[in-house]
């Protein structure tokens, strides 16, 4: 090209030429394709454009006249950007070639086709100058990125370079012509797609395997993620939806977040929105009526109490309606019963519904760590009559069937509700709670670490105290006689002492007076 966003017809011999007007900076891509595809059609002597043939000093206007003049139509291709160049080339210096072409081919009452390509609006055509202002008159025709040959093939057609049989005869040759390798694409394609799917598969399956090791070692955030980075490789198998579901149930029974300012409840807020939007999704995927839709349904309802607890993001819990939904489906569910008991003790409710909600979840023989650890957790700080003594009762059918113990629970339940210091009435109800000879053993289940001369004289008391509870009198005496010799100037708390003192008159007055009073002093 001589001048930029000029073009210029080589060798205009014939009169149904085809003259592509265009400017460089806005639309050269289109008017380059749109060359190549009618050139293809009507030869190369016929569509002129982007040609070098002016002499040194020729007249450039009296040359693009002479091209026109020997040309059928004109088309103007307009992109996005035409306007406004226009515009800006107004009263410039530098000649406006484009302008200039559009003009001498109005003169000329040559046919001018407005060819809107990139998006281009016929808005392009409007508030232009006079000298080309009837443009806006001639029917503009546009060519789409998404159909441009089919496009392109309708302009030969309006400009009768091609008919409809030559149309169907060069459709039928290029695909005749391309037949071959569209074969050969589609063998290669077949062999990439399988080679791109079993790559995909292969990175998906080493995630979920990294999923499963990080729940195995507790890492429980970190296996939802990597099974959500799975589900981003494979985001409609069953499997991968499935263990993504897993992994976020799993967090939500382990969720913690440390501190309490306003930026840890965000971060526990919006991980929890995350959790209920991926259990939202798979109970959608369930039936409603199967016990994978009461798992689901209790793990949304814990979501819910964390929120409003740790993230402090709701209101009136809707945590118990999921939970009863979910037994609904599944009256001996783990998940909702024991979330369940856990929140009617942690919100005042029915002791003797949350021990039967417990019993429920216990009588499945599944996840007994998690419903211990619902149990005990609502059982810890609460002193509403009758849980300390069904806190006895856990405890011991815990030692009994060998289940492990988190050492926070047993110090806490140690150092409370089988404190020694506690009143002769509220010891009493705790070592009744089940036969005396077992709570015993619970006692030293609980006390199971490396024994001071302090923590040794606790138990010397449990154990004297346990005789009495059994109606042993001579025993309880000669223990209590003993032990008070001990404790004189030991470093242990004085009330010991006194109730030492108060059993020994007891017992020296009568049986024991045997009241089983709850609560703790």
């Amino acid at each position: 090209m001589g001048v930029p966003g000029v073009t210029i017809c080589q060798d205009p011999v014939t009169s149904s030429n085809i003259f592509i007007s265009y400017r460089r900076e806005d639309a050269s891509a289109y008017a380059g394709r749109l060359c190549d595809h009618l050139t293809a059609i009507a030869g190369t002597r016929r569509v002129f454009m982007d040609v070098e043939a002016i002499a040194p000093g020729q007249n450039f206007a009296l040359r693009i006249d002479q091209t026109i003049n020997s040309c059928q139509a004109v088309l103007v291709v307009i992109g996005p950007k035409w306007k406004s160049i226009l515009l800006e080339r107004l009263g410039s210096e530098h000649e406006d070639y484009v302008r200039h072409e559009i003009e001498s081919a109005l003169k000329r009452k040559t046919k001018v086709i407005p060819v809107l390509v990139g998006g281009a609006v016929l808005a392009e055509l409007s508030d232009v100058p006079a000298a080309i202002e009837e443009i806006r008159f001639h029917q503009a025709f546009e060519i789409r990125d998404s159909s441009f040959r089919d496009d392109c093939d309708r302009l030969a057609r309006e400009l009768g370079l091609l008919s409809r049989n030559k149309l169907r005869s060069a459709a039928m040759a290029t695909v005749a012509a391309f037949v071959a390798l569209l074969l050969v694409l589609i063998a290669w394609r077949g062999l990439h797609a399988w080679q791109e799917r079993r790559r995909v598969n292969n990175q998906a399956a080493q995630w979920m395997t990294t999923a499963k090791t990080q729940m195995k070692l507790g890492e429980y955030e970190s296996a939802y993620r990597s099974s959500t980075q799975a589900l981003k490789l494979r985001p409609s198998d069953k499997d991968t939806l499935n263990q993504q579901t897993d992994a976020a149930m799993v967090w939500l029974e382990h969720f913690s977040v440390v501190g309490d300012d306003d930026g840890t409840k965000d971060l526990a807020a919006g991980q929890l929105s995350e959790l209920m939007g991926v259990l939202d999704g798979a109970l959608s995927r369930t039936n409603g009526k199967e016990a994978r839709s009461a798992d689901i349904l209790a793990h949304l309802g814990w979501a819910h109490w964390l929120n409003q607890h740790i993230a402090e993001k709701e209101f009136g819990s809707a945590a118990p309606d999921l939970y009863r939904q979910a037994i609904s489906i599944d009256p001996a569910n783990v998940y909702a019963n024991a979330m369940l008991g856990n929140w009617l003790l942690q919100t005042n409710g029915k002791v003797d519904e949350a021990m039967r909600c417990f019993s429920a979840a216990l009588s499945k023989g599944r996840e007994r760590p998690l419903v211990r650890a619902m149990e005990l957790g609502g059982m810890l700080y609460n002193d509403a009559g009758g849980v300390p003594v069904q806190a006895a009762k856990a405890l011991n059918d815990m030692r009994k069937n060998d289940e492990p113990l988190e050492d926070g629970y047993r110090s806490r339940f140690l150092a409370v509700d089988f404190s020694p210091t506690n009143s002769n009435e509220f010891l009493n109800s705790i070592l009744t709670a089940v036969p005396p000879e077992e709570s015993l053993k619970t006692y030293l289940w609980l006390d199971n670490g490396p024994a001071s001369e302090g923590q040794e004289l606790k138990r010397q008391f449990i154990a004297a105290r346990v005789l009495e509870l059994q109606g042993r009198k001579s025993e309880a005496i000669s223990a209590y006689s003993t032990l008070k010799g001990k404790l004189a100037g030991a470093p242990v708390d004085g009330r010991i002492l006194e109730h030492v003192a108060d059993s020994l008159s007891r017992l020296a007055g009568g049986p024991i007076a045997d009241g089983r009073l709850p609560g703790r002093p």
